[in-house]
């Protein structure tokens, strides 16, 4: 049996643990001089020491004169905190529990922080995957997609730059070793989101229109992953799965049907999730959504809920059971999104 699952772990990113006395907003010019109290020693001076492709490289001197360097990070001039201690305990208590062979991940950060997310948080709760993997993708917000396997990976493969960065992470390729000793091609991916900036700001007219917009590009992109299937003569043995941002069913993802794929979650049942203790519960949201859903939103007063969590396979793959792990709050243990799995019967 092979268990395959994704989970958007919701801005798994890694900062320095100083609390530091920094504006919400910085400009794009060179940053002023900084000042941050360690947890180890009293104040000391954080001052700009260069420029990275990724951000700004600042030096701290502690009082003991120890000099550290790291890259401080910020988003349309905002400055890209880590994410919480307790969220991200949370988060590893989940997958804890889900117990899967190749776990897919969206939104991590980089290589470090899944290595340390893993080395630290997951290591604690006796979770070890000895195959870990991301590559910097095209968001410029720096949330990639990411894989964890205990199965062996054979290859990776990047389709950052294919269609002219058609993607807005990446398409990520692996093929990992199944039981049966034969591979089996993971695509992982998160689409196109549905936010739209400054929507509060706009028109009627003008919100339709950027959600045209970004179901269009959905659609580019679930082309592209079908022509990147066809143009390696995949049709077998094959997973597309990940925070796919549309429902299953609808026209944006309808180029993976045409390529003979089939969807689980929407089927799948739900399975108990871990509390802050570690206590599994049952689903309590059962009544929530008449359909399967891995993630909700709120907004003016509303709930919706979708299933944009989603794993595909091709016909050939047995699939002995496809589950979702319901969040024990509404709102989210750890993240916003239920991580979903198919055990693979191979």
């Amino acid at each position: 049996m092979l268990r395959v699952a994704t989970f958007n772990v919701n801005n798994l990113f890694s900062r320095w643990s100083f609390a530091a006395d920094l504006p919400r907003t910085v400009a794009d010019a060179a940053l002023p001089e900084l000042h941050a109290d360690s947890k180890e020693a009293a104040a000391g001076a954080v001052t700009m020491d260069g420029q990275s492709a990724g951000g700004d490289v600042v030096r701290i001197v502690l009082p003991d004169g120890q000099e550290l360097t790291g890259i401080l990070r910020t988003f349309a001039g905002r400055l890209v905190s880590g994410k919480d201690p307790k969220a991200r305990a949370w988060v590893a208590r989940r997958i804890a529990a889900l117990d899967a062979d190749v776990l897919c991940l969206q939104e991590v950060e980089d290589q470090d922080t899944l290595d340390t997310f893993c080395r630290e948080d997951l290591a604690a709760l006796g979770v070890d995957y000895p195959y870990r993997v991301v590559i910097e993708g095209n968001d410029p917000r720096r949330i990639d997609v990411a894989v964890c396997s205990r199965a062996p990976i054979e290859r990776i493969s990047s389709w950052r730059y294919f269609g002219g960065r058609v993607f807005s992470r990446d398409l990520l390729q692996v093929a990992v070793e199944a039981p049966d000793g034969k591979p089996v091609n993971v695509f992982v991916n998160h689409l196109k989101s549905n936010f739209v900036t400054d929507e509060f700001a706009l028109s009627p007219a003008e919100v339709e229109e950027a959600h045209a917009a970004i179901q269009a590009k959905r659609t580019r992109q679930t082309e592209a992953i079908a022509a990147i299937l066809r143009k390696q003569r995949i049709t077998k043995r094959a997973v597309v799965l990940g925070d796919l941002n549309d429902d299953p069913a609808g026209v944006a993802l309808s180029a993976l049907t045409r390529h003979g794929m089939v969807e689980h979650i929407t089927a799948a049942t739900t399975i108990p999730g871990p509390t802050r203790t570690g206590a599994l519960v049952e689903d309590r949201f059962a009544a929530e959504s008449p359909t399967m859903w891995t993630h909700r939103h709120r907004a003016n007063k509303k709930n919706s809920y979708s299933c944009f969590d989603q794993i595909w396979t091709t016909t050939d793959l047995p699939i002995a059971a496809a589950h979702v792990m319901r969040r024990t709050q509404i709102t989210g243990d750890g993240s916003d999104h239920d991580p979903a799995c198919i055990d693979l019967d191979l």
